[in-house]
Formats: C-alpha cells, sequence, structure tokens
C-alpha cells in the first residue's frame, strides 16, 4: 500500500508539474491544478499531499526557471488540499463546496499578496488595465473592419463599464469567480473518480437545480439599491452593496432559468439544434433571451414550473 501511495504521488506530482508549467508558457492560468493534489489527499491523507505539493513546487521551479511556477503550486495547492479533505472527512456536497469557495478566496488574497511582494504593484489593477488595453485594441480592429453605429456605441459602453465593475463589484466577482472555480474542480475530480470505481457527493441532475424562493429579494434588492443611488445620488456605499448583489443573483437566476428550459427541452424532445441555437444565443449575450430566461427563473419561485415542490412533499 505505501509503495502503491507513493506511486501514485509522484505521478501526481508530475502532472501538477507539467499543468503549471504550461500555465506559464501559455500566459494563463491552469484551472485544475488542485486536482491532483486534491485527488492525491483525498486518497492518501494529508501528510503525503503536503509533500507532494513542495515536491512539486521545487520541481515546477527547476524546469521553468523561476520560483514563482514553485510559489502558484503551494498556493493553488491550497485549494485542492482543502477539497481532498473535504472529501476524505465525507462531507456533503454543500460543506465541501463551502470550503472550496473559502479556499479559493485564500488563495485569491495569497496570489494579489505575492504579486505585491514580487513586482510592488496591486494585481488588480494591472488585470484592468490588461483588459481595458485588450477592449481597446479589439474596438480599433472593429473599426478598421468599418464596424459603426450600435454595435460599436455597444462595445463603448461595455469599455466604460469595465472600470466600475473592477472598483465596485469586485467582491461579487470573486465570489462568482471562486465558486465557479470550486465547481469547476470538483467536476473534474468526480469525472476521474467515477472512473476508477469511486464516489462523491454530487449535486440534483441540471434540470432540477432550484433555490428557495425568497433568494429574488436579494435581487430585487440589488436592483432597487443601485437604481435608487443613480436617481437621488446616495451615498456610493448603497451602489455597491447594489452592484455587488446584482452581479451575484442574475447569473444565479439566469442558470435557474436555463436549467428549466433545459427541462422542457427534455421532456419536449426539443431536437439538439434547436438546444444547441439556444445556449448560443444565449451565451452570445442577447439581451432579450437572457431577460426572459432570468425573469423565467425568479417566476419558477412562485409557479415551481417543474413541480419539483409536489415531488419533494410526496417523499
Amino acid at each position: 500500500m505505501k509503495t502503491r501511495s507513493l506511486t501514485e504521488g509522484a505521478m501526481l506530482a508530475a502532472i501538477t508539474v507539467l499543468l503549471t508549467v504550461i500555465g506559464e508558457y501559455l500566459g494563463i492560468p491552469i484551472l485544475i491544478i488542485p486536482v491532483p493534489l486534491a485527488l492525491l489527499v483525498y486518497r492518501h491523507g494529508l501528510r503525503l499531499g503536503i509533500i507532494t505539493a513542495f515536491a512539486s513546487a521545487g520541481t515546477a521551479s527547476l524546469v521553468a526557471g523561476q520560483v514563482f511556477a514553485g510559489l502558484m503550486i503551494i498556493i493553488w495547492g491550497f485549494l485542492g488540499v482543502s477539497l481532498g479533505m473535504a472529501l476524505r472527512e465525507k462531507f456533503s456536497f454543500f460543506k465541501t463546496f463551502v470550503v472550496g469557495i473559502l479556499a479559493d478566496l485564500v488563495i485569491t488574497g495569497l496570489s494579489v499578496f505575492l504579486y505585491f511582494l514580487l513586482f510592488g504593484k496591486n494585481l488588480f489593477g494591472d488585470m484592468l488595465e490588461m483588459i481595458v488595453s485588450g477592449f481597446e485594441q479589439a474596438r480599433g480592429a472593429w473599426e478598421g473592419l468599418g464596424v459603426t453605429g450600435e454595435a460599436l456605441l455597444r462595445y463603448e459602453q461595455i469599455l466604460e463599464t469595465i472600470p466600475i465593475l473592477m472598483k465596485w463589484g469586485l467582491p461579487a466577482l470573486l465570489l462568482v469567480s471562486a465558486v465557479l472555480m470550486t465547481y469547476v474542480n470538483l467536476a473534474v475530480l468526480r469525472l476521474i473518480l467515477r472512473r476508477m470505481g469511486d464516489s462523491i457527493p454530487w449535486i440534483p441532475p441540471f434540470t432540477r437545480w432550484r433555490i428557495p424562493s425568497f433568494y429574488t429579494l436579494f435581487l430585487l434588492i440589488g436592483l432597487l439599491l443601485a437604481r435608487l443611488g443613480d436617481k437621488f445620488l446616495a451615498p456610493d456605499f448603497f451602489q455597491i452593496i447594489g452592484l455587488n448583489l446584482y452581479l451575484v443573483f442574475f447569473p444565479v437566476y439566469l442558470v435557474l432559468g436555463a436549467a428549466i428550459v433545459w427541462y422542457y427541452f427534455q421532456t419536449k424532445n426539443v431536437p439538439k439544434f434547436l438546444r444547441i441555437l439556444f445556449v448560443f444565443l444565449l451565451l452570445s449575450g442577447m439581451q432579450l433571451l437572457v431577460l426572459s430566461v432570468v425573469f423565467l427563473g425568479i417566476l419558477d419561485g412562485v409557479f415551481d414550473f417543474r413541480k419539483l415542490k409536489q415531488t419533494e412533499d410526496i417523499k
């Protein structure tokens, strides 16, 4: 058993190093770097996971030729170790998910601190400059191609909105990012463990996703505070709260509405072409469709379109 754990540790360490080096050379973070460490901790315990994390960090620093790569493994490894321990302790999906979100927020704080130590700059400030610069270059390319009118005006509005989102909506953006990061890593872990004949606590199928109906109040309060702040020049504090509530719960109800639509796609055997078209239009940000799907998600708290409450009452 000890030989087996050491073999798996070496293999997963190599995978961790490979993912990190790929991320360094491509200039983008690899979202599933925590997965190998989470798998190792889940199967063989915390001690081997920590040893593997430091061994991977040292190897990555040598391969990439910089200490930063190794430090990133240590930082990102915190999420892997946290998820692995939560699963090893047989936490429910909800508790494991919360552990992952908190760990990801800690990772963000450590990344900001490390960036400041290395470069003496604000990580989010530099990210904002990069994003705005990228959008401005894209706008120049659009103008060069002769794009004018409403499309260019909409692009200008997006460009003006980005600094506001980064300044006032950063807490919500970090929370949404932590949720997505945790979900992606748990989904990949679940897929791997299923191949290995193991299973972990999971959520119901997408078409049965739902949230308590009172959550609608948070979205409405967010919209109200943002509107009041804009119309009556209320303190920035109210607008910040309103914007963050909106940024958190708008995507929640967008996903919930999409789950309802997908439920009817399945029950009515809607052709795959129409399903693909729906996903494409939704991801492309078609305003009328997005708002309709969000509104559908809000109404589900009242009308229970999929009759999920009745099913739970019967059980």
